[in-house]
């Protein structure tokens, strides 16, 4: 008798560094700027309110923003053929979020969509981390006695916001934004398919 654990509903997440050449990069950085200096916050139905473009400024209409979207559409079909589909998801909806010194952001999902991402345009080691939720959380009857959290038993998992690189996930994936204890801004791109 051989015994085996399955594992049949994985949570995967894309994780793509150094997606842009540094002086495009520099070129988004600044136009961020332009756009939080003429544009006003979004996001009228989030709980905390972070500086955002969602329903002020559409990204997919700024060219500037255009290459980025594209890798974005780009590395996601990519990480859908993973899933053996090979349909080209595209871009719905993509708004800035800028995180100053003690903004934070609520456990939400992307309702609606089948993948979202989020860039990270400018970021430190010290910004605030994205964490998700594990989709059974929670778990009415938890096991007893773990000795350590393993892939079978975490709860929770987190990303560092690294500069320049783009992390994908399901839409129904539940996450949050920790408070931001550093004075640095933590920029991000966030993109729903």
């Amino acid at each position: 008798m051989t015994d085996t654990i399955l594992t049949y509903f994985p949570q995967a997440f894309y994780v793509a560094k150094n997606l842009l050449e540094p002086d495009y990069l520099k070129e988004l950085q600044n136009k961020t700027y332009s756009i939080k200096n003429n544009n006003p916050s979004g996001g009228n139905n989030w709980v905390l309110r972070p500086y955002n473009t969602l329903d002020t400024y559409d990204l997919n209409k700024d060219p500037v923003f255009s290459t980025l979207l594209d890798k974005i559409e780009e590395k996601t079909f990519a990480f859908n053929k993973e899933h053996n589909s090979d349909y080209h998801y595209k871009i719905k909806e993509s708004w800035l979020n800028v995180y100053d010194k003690n903004d934070e952001q609520e456990y939400h999902c992307h309702a609606g969509h089948t993948y979202s991402a989020v860039f990270f345009l400018k970021s430190s080691k010290d910004c605030a981390k994205i964490i998700f939720e594990n989709p059974t959380e929670p778990d009415m009857m938890p096991l007893k006695n773990l000795k350590e959290l393993n892939g079978l038993s975490f709860k929770r998992c987190h990303f560092n916001p690294i500069e320049n690189s783009l992390l994908i996930f399901r839409s129904y994936m539940r996450h949050m934004v920790e408070k931001q204890q550093t004075d640095y801004e933590r920029i991000s791109v966030a993109v729903n398919l």
